[in-house]
């Protein structure tokens, strides 16, 4: 502050000028690091805000696929359930049936097999928008997902497991006789020779009655090895059924207990891949294709079993027949069956008709009269009917049914579904899939293993019951 009577000190033009560079200066520093903090602060809530927005997205897409997952999970089930729920109504609707069948083939029908059609059956329930007025149902507007449903008879395959109604040699025997006959051994040649004339995985080689004996010897509770003459078809037991097992590079031993699974056949000497692909699965995609099941009775389904199969089984109580023995009328009976199931798409056979058409007999209405009158005495595709005596007749007869009682099921439910922009019209695209495969027995002879006591329930006893 100036004092009284002191005179003002004017400050050089240049002084000023520097005075008020170094305040500028000193303003522009503080407001550069001002920049930096703001700068730094938005660079650390932008990562936190990307970390957040990621760790919500990623929750956000675990809980819907859990949640999808759960309502394909549901919607399998319920496809499960339902299809049980129509087969243990079998009889009621044969009985409904019964007049028009009667009216076209002039007798009583079999067993329908309703499981065949029950995907389009059950379509209301599992695709509603598919089934018109269905979709205005108080509660079927608004399924969390689709489901799909396929089934056959089980006892439509040879069975190579220990039978659910035979025991001991008389068991032994009967799987020895149709799995003989089903990889061709009582043909000359047979196409499936190449099979059997080479080394494998383990260097050896593995004869049919080999493969017979061990998949025989894999599930008989003795350790005996399994001898079956196909000539007398008998069985008897010699040496040890484990010597060949306990030779390998990593030995093991043989379960003598039932298969568990069908993969365990892998396990079973002789049973290549080539052998697998042949017989076992054909086609994974399709569990139709097999020829072997593991969840049958020891009797097969005539209504439904591949031709081939029925086959194998005529064939393995007669051996001596062009019907068995010559490859050209094999394969008449083969692809004619084949091409009436195309035409007729009904159940054929009650059973013991079955025999009759093998034999060329019976009335006008009866299937081989009727395909000989249609096509014509000398058409290629009429294989020589064959002669049976009683005995045979009744040991045939014994071996097979005409209807199902061990039924496989997949169920496949389906969520997350989505109108396909390509073809709004056609099947939805969804984002999850959950397939349910399980094996149902609902036969009335079938009782619980002991201790336990009681029948079969109406819906059924679960054999086998996995999901993907």
């Amino acid at each position: 502050m100036r004092k009284p009577g002191q005179r003002h000190r004017a400050v050089p033009l240049r002084a000023q000028v520097r005075r008020r560079k170094r305040r500028a200066s000193a303003h522009q520093r503080r407001q550069g690091v001002a920049l930096i903090i703001a700068l730094t602060a938005i660079a650390i809530l932008s990562v936190l805000l990307a970390e957040m927005h990621e760790h919500t997205s990623t929750a956000h897409a675990v809980s819907v696929a859990q949640k999808e997952r759960l309502q394909a999970e549901y919607m399998a089930k319920s496809a499960l359930n339902l299809n049980r729920m129509l087969i243990a109504q079998t009889d009621n609707i044969t009985t409904v049936a019964r007049p028009l069948y009667r009216a076209l083939l002039g007798r009583d029908p079999p067993r329908l097999p309703v499981w065949e059609l029950s995907n389009e059956i059950l379509a209301p329930f599992c695709r509603p928008f598919e089934a018109g007025s269905f979709s205005n149902i108080e509660g079927m507007d608004n399924l969390p997902g689709e489901c799909e449903i396929q089934s056959f008879a089980e006892n439509s395959k040879i069975n190579i497991n220990d039978p659910l109604f035979l025991d001991g040699d008389l068991a032994r025997r009967s799987i020895a006789m149709q799995v003989f006959a089903t990889i061709g051994g009582y043909q000359a040649p047979s196409p499936y020779d190449p099979l059997f004339e080479r080394r494998d995985g383990d260097g050896q080689f593995t004869s049919r009655l080999d493969v017979v004996s061990a998949m025989i010897d894999w599930w008989d509770s003795d350790t005996e090895r399994t001898s079956f003459d196909p000539g007398a078809s008998t069985v008897s037991s010699i040496g040890r059924e484990d010597d060949v097992y306990l030779g390998l590079d990593d030995p093991y031993s043989i379960k003598n207990a039932p298969f568990d699974s069908l993969g365990e056949l892998r396990l079973v000497r002789g049973i290549s891949d080539d052998f697998w692909a042949t017989f076992i699965e054909p086609d994974p995609s399709n569990p139709r294709s097999r020829s072997f099941t593991i969840y049958g009775s020891g009797s097969v389904n005539v209504n439904e079993a591949p031709p081939s199969v029925l086959l194998a089984r005529v064939c393995s109580f007669i051996t001596d027949q062009p019907l068995c023995s010559d490859p050209l009328e094999s394969a008449k009976f083969v692809t004619l069956l084949e091409q009436v199931r195309v035409m007729i798409p009904i159940p054929l056979f009650s059973g013991p008709d079955f025999l009759t058409f093998l034999q060329g007999q019976g009335s006008e209405q009866e299937l081989y009269p009727m395909l000989r009158s249609f096509l014509g005495e000398d058409h290629p595709l009429l294989f020589t009917p064959i002669e049976l005596t009683s005995e045979q007749r009744r040991e045939i007869q014994d071996s097979l049914v005409a209807d199902a009682r061990i039924i496989w099921v997949r169920s496949i439910g389906k969520a997350g579904c989505r109108p396909n922009a390509e073809d709004p019209e056609g099947p939805k695209d969804c984002r999850t899939t959950v397939e349910l495969n399980s094996v149902i027995n609902v036969d009335p002879r079938w009782n619980p293993p002991p201790p336990n006591a009681g029948r079969v329930p109406t819906l059924g006893v679960f054999h086998y019951y996995r999901m993907e």
